[in-house]
């Protein structure tokens, strides 16, 4: 990987991030996630496949997880208690984007309710 790919796909990743940190500055519970989940699934789509291929697979892991339930809310169907887990997960891959950062309780955390949704 060469350093202009490694500060491109940096610049986009955080881009993201901060668009969909704009979104959730909006909203003030589940249902204001749902309102907003094809949006911010958009931002998290890029993410879970860009982080990776960066050497940050932490970030694209939980970028994923994320990814699947956002998909299933755009979809209609009703997660409880995700927006707080979805801001803690997004500012832990802020983090993460700037230093190694262990984002193994967010992904926890994630696992959990998605353990709870049906296929």
């Amino acid at each position: 990987m060469s350093d202009e790919f490694l500060k491109v796909a940096t610049k986009e990743i955080n881009d993201e991030l901060t668009g969909i940190s704009k979104i959730l500055g909006s909203c003030n519970s589940d249902e204001d996630v749902f309102k907003n989940s094809a949006e911010i699934e958009r931002h998290m789509h890029k993410i879970k496949g860009l982080a990776p291929m960066m050497g940050k697979e932490n970030v694209g892991s939980l970028a994923k997880s994320l990814d699947v339930i956002l998909k299933k809310i755009a979809a209609g169907q009703k997660v409880d208690g995700f927006f707080g887990p979805l801001l803690t997960s997004v500012s832990e891959m802020k983090i993460a984007m700037e230093k190694s950062h262990d984002l193994s309780q967010a992904q926890k955390e994630i696992s959990n309710i998605s353990s709870t949704i049906a296929d």
